[in-house]
């Protein structure tokens, strides 16, 4: 074929457009993979008044993102006193604008931002009307009749900001929810305002257990009128049978208008809008599972602190476990596990929320509950979180009312990019690996949803003591502590989860395709007719059910009730239980393994990537330090990578049938990645893991201790042989500051023959800086502060100096006792853990400093 030679020049202009289109969509892409830096830890963004001008969020931003943030959430709230003609209202035109310019400059610096969809929790606001709002229902009788009829909760938005005041939304109520999605719809026709994801926050509608339709919806979902048994419903706790199955079926209703008409409709519709969605389910009159599963982020919380068995760990003691409950595991899995049933990439947790009181946050407190986070199969941070502040404001600038603090005015600013280039490194793995479970554990909701649920009706599932009580003092908890203790890989599974299995090559599939080896029924009084009907077919292809302690007593709900029990009599005929005691003799014969790691302490994820199988394990006690440990998998090398240290090597293994034996060495409060290979990787060396230290000496001799700067004076130097807090030497004013202080020391030192020697410096109150005979050894921030010491640095003569920042706690004080106008903030202004009035001039001194002691272990 031949071309004349204004074909050429057509195909030539052609090809140009071609590589034009090319070009765009690879810096498309490129733009799109920095802007949308999931890798790196996000942060939720308070707005305060939304008082935010193009100055103050350029400079924020360009902070972030050097700080080593890969998005922020904006999320609009309550304002600063006397800072009215400042605040933007919520979708005004300047507020827009704003919104328009925040992510411009994000673009541009790599920063993905987020946006909750309305100001403060939960959605509502000025365009709700009273039709719209949430509702909770009244049985009445009026001649003779029992009638029911919607009443408005008047509940208002919490910590709304200006512009976003105004009633909740009934989440019962889909045309209500499209309403109030109109103006989001209209803002993001518009690519300017290119946020990535649009959220929902915890479910905090109180007292809502109605919609104007509600009877039409019940009738239409259970098959039958709730009209004659109003007067059921107006009790608030059931006695006979007949009573827990119509509350069945009234929560049943709840579960699926707060699934249908609200997450689902929601979901939908953000991403029509181009968006991916986060959303929080927690909370909610729902299953949790089938809410999760609904967006593109499922979002848990990791609420409040815990006790580590880890030397020097510290817990606030002001929290209070009977309100709060404890941080758990068992509870993040909720969302991680619809995350691994529907195959999504992501897993986000607002993360340190009430970790401890305000300004007395340390790193080390916030990196073991980042590990148990990603052990618990989290794979994007946010931060609870970060205040806008104006860069010209005093400190301690604006602030949020909960903490932590996370904004340029922590007292850890400096040292932060350290934890966010950790969590980077360990996201970066876990992102692109997939669950690798084997066991899936039936949540029998309908036990709890057979019950009236007292005053409020509905039961409300939140991360918190009561809601933690309902989810596992039971045998489902039973089972889930037990599988978590014994180290067995696991997921949760709901009704309409499991109905959606199918059994594919000897292998149960789940919705989003991965596979698992058995479902596991704990003690169960109420199975749902469809649920009842997947287990019989799924049994019948030959799965693996195995039923814990008794059979399914009863099946759920009123309607052909008899009938379905009859149905479930003639199932459970044909099978037998399983004591809880030879749960993993059951399992051993399904060819599931167990994690010997789990009674050592170690908490661990097993997970699947391109080359083989990937562990991420944290240790958060003492019962382990070295030795040799089994894991549950095969390959051909093994390489332990060391993420905060950054180093890697290759480990000598021993197969043991299915499962391989490794040495390892690992202190509380460390964490590693162990990589199994599917194919040997060429020019492999192993070698035997370095043991622990045997020896330690410490160093003695008299510190010099320099203050080097700080607020809100700068002590005068001193000696000392005996490290203790700064605050306890010195006059008045040691007990009020907050900055640098150098330590330093000389010391002697006999060559010893151990190849690797370290330093450890004990209790550090809050990060340490070391240089060793002039040479950097690096900022230790968190547990162990242990850091190896180069070959041949140590000399006979040694010089160390250690520089070390404490909390803001004591400058704080100091402030407080001087003026309460930095408590300037409106609605709940600044409180403290306990929800009371926070009063830094009534605490006393944080210890402050090396503490130590400070050794050389070899």
């Amino acid at each position: 074929m031949s071309f004349t030679k204004l074909e050429n020049q057509r195909l030539a202009n052609f090809r140009r457009v071609c590589l034009l289109i090319t070009f765009f969509l690879i810096g498309m892409f490129t733009t799109n993979a920095q802007k949308y830096n999931t890798h790196k830890p996000w942060a939720y963004w308070w707005w305060m008044g939304s008082a935010v001008d193009e100055a103050g969020i350029r400079k924020n931003l360009q902070d972030y993102a050097q700080a080593g943030f890969g998005g922020l959430h904006i999320i609009p709230i309550y304002g600063v006193k006397g800072n009215d003609a400042n605040n933007l209202d919520f979708l005004s035109p300047k507020w827009n604008q704003m919104l328009a310019f925040t992510v411009k400059e994000a673009n541009n610096l790599g920063l993905g931002i987020d946006m909750t969809m309305g100001t403060g929790w939960p959605f509502g606001g000025k365009q709700v009307s009273e039709n719209e709002a949430a509702k909770y229902f009244e049985v009445f009788t009026e001649n003779g009749k029992t009638s029911v009829r919607a009443l408005p909760t008047k509940q208002k938005v919490k910590r709304a900001a200006p512009g976003g005041e105004g009633l909740v939304l009934d989440h019962f109520n889909k045309e209500a929810l499209e309403h109030y999605m109109k103006p989001f719809q209209t803002l993001f026709q518009s690519p300017e305002y290119g946020v990535r994801a649009l959220y929902n926050d915890s479910y905090e509608v109180y007292g809502a257990n109605w919609t104007s339709n509600f009877l039409e919806e019940f009738k239409k979902r259970r098959g039958y009128d709730l009209t004659p048994y109003l007067s059921t419903l107006a009790k608030t706790e059931t006695k006979d049978l007949l009573e827990k199955r119509i509350f069945g079926d009234y929560n049943a209703t709840i579960a699926d208008l707060c699934r249908e008409a609200f997450t689902k409709t929601w979901a939908e519709g953000v991403r029509k809008m181009g968006k991916i969605s986060r959303n929080e389910a927690h909370g909610s009159p729902g299953n949790m599972l089938d809410l999760y599963a609904l967006s593109d982020v499922p979002e848990t919380e990791y609420f409040g602190t815990k006790y580590f068995d880890i030397p020097n760990f510290r817990r606030d003691p002001k929290f209070e476990e009977t309100r709060y409950g404890i941080p758990d595991p068992l509870v993040i899995k909720f969302a991680t596990s619809a995350a691994n049933t529907e195959n999504k990439k992501f897993v986000g947790s607002e993360t340190a929320t009430w970790l401890a009181d305000h300004f007395k946050v340390s790193l080390s407190q916030v990196k073991p509950i980042i590990d148990e986070s990603l052990t618990s199969g989290i794979n994007h941070i946010f931060y609870h979180g970060v205040p806008y502040s104006p860069p010209q404001e005093a400190y301690p600038g604006w602030l949020f009312y909960a903490s932590t603090n996370f904004n340029q005015q922590s007292h850890f600013w400096n040292e932060l990019h350290f934890l966010n280039e950790y969590i980077a490194r360990c996201q970066a793995l876990l992102q692109e690996s997939k669950a690798q479970n084997d066991v899936l554990l039936y949540f029998p909701i309908h036990d709890i949803w057979h019950d009236a649920g007292g005053k409020e009706h509905v039961h409300l599932l939140s991360v918190h003591a009561n809601a933690q009580e309902l989810l596992f003092n039971n045998s489902f908890g039973q089972v889930a502590k037990l599988l978590q203790s014994k180290g067995f890989n696991y997921d949760y599974i709901s009704d309409l989860q499991l109905t959606q299995l199918k059994y594919v090559n000897g292998k149960l599939q789940s919705h989003g395709g991965l596979t698992y080896k058995t479902i596991v029924i704990p003690k169960t009084q109420y199975l749902p007719s469809e649920t009842l009907k997947a287990l019989q077919i799924l049994q019948k292809q030959g799965a693996p059910i195995l039923f814990i302690d008794q059979l399914p007593a009863n099946t759920a709900g009123f309607k052909n009730w008899e009938s379905n029990e009859a149905l479930l009599a003639n199932f459970n005929a044909s099978l037998k239980t399983t004591d809880i005691s030879t749960l993993p003799n059951a399992f051993a014969k399904l060819g599931i393994t167990s994690e010997e790691m789990a009674s050592k302490g170690i908490s661990f994820i097993k997970k699947k990537n391109s080359i083989g199988t990937l562990y991420f394990i944290s240790n958060f006690s003492q019962k382990f330090q070295e030795g040799n440990l089994l894991l549950g998998a095969k390959g051909e090398a093994v390489e332990i990578y060391d993420p905060l240290h950054q180093t890697k090597e290759y480990i000598s293994i021993n197969k043991k049938g299915a499962y391989t034996e490794i040495k390892l060495a690992l202190l509380a409060g460390e964490s590693r990645f162990v990589q199994f290979f599917d194919k040997k990787p060429a020019q492999i060396i192993a070698k035997n893991m370095v043991a622990q230290p045997t020896h330690k000496v410490e160093i003695n001799g008299t510190w010099k201790v320099d203050f080097l700067e700080g607020q809100p004076f700068l002590p005068k130097s001193y000696q000392t042989t005996r490290l203790d807090s700064w605050t306890s030497v010195g006059d008045s004013t040691n007990q009020y500051f907050t900055g640098t202080a150098k330590y330093s020391v000389d010391f002697d030192w006999k060559s010893v023959k151990e190849s690797v020697i370290y330093l450890n410096l004990g209790n550090v109150r809050e990060s340490a800086k070391v240089t060793l005979n002039g040479q950097s050894l690096g900022t230790l921030w968190c547990l162990p502060f242990q850091v190896a010491i180069p070959t041949k640095l140590l000399k006979e003569k040694n010089h160390l100096e250690i520089e070390v920042k404490n909390l803001s706690a004591n400058r704080m004080r100091y402030i407080d006792k001087q003026s309460h106008n930095w408590k300037k903030f409106k609605d709940i202004n600044i409180v403290d853990i306990q929800y009371k009035a926070l009063e830094p001039s009534t605490w006393e001194p944080e210890p402050s400093g090396l503490l130590g002691p400070v050794q050389i272990l070899y």
